[in-house]
């Protein structure tokens, strides 16, 4: 018990010091490269399956299979493997997560502002946030609604130490781009709805 607790405890001074490098020294924090974003997410989901396995919850992929991106792809790696383990551990049995992927043109005032971006929704089928935790979702150490974790059969270990989401949106951030949480309005599910330019 003494030992996991010391392994809990490195593991939160880790991604405290990953998250304020990340807000300190994006430039530093992130190593560019170019990859299919399809396939890094598959292969996410290829890590993630044997929990999803377990509670037969399927990932649906939507959106254009052949999207190119300019991007740190272990920092998006950590972003996916956050939010879909989230995602798997809120959803009800049985259920689907769904992925949708856009590619879409953003012009400001200014014609010169013009850039291409893509937009990423995660939406699981759970009950949602609550609404009080919306506007803290991506607070350090906030937790949330612990009823979401019990309802989903977590326990004090698979709670988390509430820097995830936070990490998440320091990446997403670093990367010049946004993220914002709400509930979606069909599934009543969780929607992480993220924006990245090209």
């Amino acid at each position: 018990k003494m030992l996991q607790e010391t392994h809990r405890l490195i593991e939160l001074v880790q991604e405290w010091l990953d998250l304020t490098e990340l807000q300190t020294a994006p430039n530093k924090a992130l190593k560019y490269d170019t990859f299919n974003l399809c396939e890094l997410v598959q292969s996410v989901w290829q890590t993630l399956e044997p929990i999803a396995n377990k509670k037969e919850v399927t990932l649906t992929y939507q959106g254009d299979r052949q999207i190119m991106i300019s991007a740190d792809s272990s920092r998006l790696i950590q972003v996916f493997l956050n939010l879909l383990d989230n995602a798997i551990k809120h959803n009800p049995r049985g259920k689907e997560i769904i992925v949708q992927v856009l590619s879409q043109s953003s012009c400001q005032s200014d014609p010169s502002d013009y850039q291409e971006q893509i937009k990423i929704d995660v939406i699981d089928s759970g009950r949602g946030f609550n609404p009080s935790d919306l506007p803290y979702i991506f607070e350090r150490l906030y937790r949330g609604d612990k009823s979401r974790t019990r309802e989903a059969g977590g326990n004090a270990n698979t709670e988390g130490n509430g820097l995830g989401l936070a990490i998440v949106e320091q990446i997403i951030q670093a990367h010049g781009g946004a993220i914002a949480a709400k509930n979606h309005p069909q599934s009543g599910g969780a929607w992480l709805e993220i924006l990245l330019p090209t």
